[in-house]
């Protein structure tokens, strides 16, 4: 008998163990089952066997080049290792071609690769990087309202001897109309090219794997290309970035951002000259 209670003890613990199985399968909870296929992982075939892996990887590699060639490949030694001032004859316009450059590389990095590669990628377009105008103009307020209200504060910012001693960003802007009017222009383009990278082929293209994740994603990066600026401007970058992501993401446009970029570092840039006294036709 005493060898007869562990068997009996056990056959009840089964039967409780059976019930409980059937009462969760009917209420809607499927008993565990261990995969027999379980294993030790292996990265690689997992990642391969991603569907939307490859395509992820695609995308953040690009970027990661794009940054490669803005931060490296713009610069003024980049530019002079190709084209070596002459030691002899004096070029006016050696600091606008260095900057005309830098936005080359820009256009490069931020635009062509990553159009080129949605082109390639299968069942990535180029309308998936938010390039729709239909948005913007049905939103065109916010953005307006948006520039209003950052107006006041690059007013006081740029009574700063700190901001107007580093804007215009060409420092011959000043010098004449054609000088401004040519630093702005190509200004402008790589403000098309950034708002690009970073709303329309970060946001647009990683939101079709990870979704609206992909903003706070666009904005690290879109932060750290502004350490080179003043500490307050790269402090802001992060809450434009969401924003302008944000508003690119629901609106499927990237044109509201381009257009607030553009009407912002144009004030910055006059009111810069304004207090330095170097307004083209105003001096003296």
């Amino acid at each position: 008998m005493p060898h007869a209670w562990p068997q009996a003890s056990r056959k009840k613990r089964e039967r409780r163990l059976s019930s409980g199985q059937i009462r969760d399968t009917g209420a809607g909870v499927q008993p565990h089952r261990e995969d027999p296929s379980s294993g030790p992982l292996d990265p690689l075939k997992d990642a391969a066997a991603a569907p939307g892996f490859w395509p992820l990887a695609a995308i953040c590699a690009t970027a990661c080049l794009g940054l490669l060639i803005m931060q490296f490949g713009g610069s003024e030694q980049s530019y002079a290792s190709f084209f070596p001032p002459s030691p002899t004859v004096f070029d006016p316009y050696w600091v606008l071609r260095v900057k005309a450059w830098w936005v080359g590389s820009i256009l490069i990095g931020f635009l062509a690769l990553p159009a080129l590669l949605m082109s390639l990628l299968p069942g990535n377009r180029l309308r998936d990087c938010n390039l729709g105008f239909r948005g913007f103009r049905e939103h065109f307020w916010i953005y307006v309202g948006l520039y209003g209200a950052v107006l006041p504060v690059i007013w006081l910012v740029s009574l700063s001897p700190s901001f107007y001693t580093f804007y215009p960003m060409y420092g011959n802007a000043g010098r004449s109309w054609f000088d401004l009017l040519m630093w702005e222009g190509m200004y402008a383009g790589q403000f098309v090219a950034l708002e690009f990278f970073f709303r329309g082929f970060l946001v647009g293209g990683l939101g079709r794997h990870i979704g609206i994740f992909a903003v706070p994603v666009s904005v690290m990066p879109y932060m750290m290309i502004h350490f080179t600026k003043l500490l307050p401007e790269a402090a802001a970058s992060v809450v434009a970035g969401f924003i302008l992501g944000y508003l690119a993401w629901k609106t499927k446009s990237i044109w509201g951002g381009v257009c607030v970029h553009c009407a912002v570092a144009a004030t910055m840039d006059l009111l810069a000259l304004a207090h330095k006294g170097q307004l083209p036709g105003l001096q003296g």
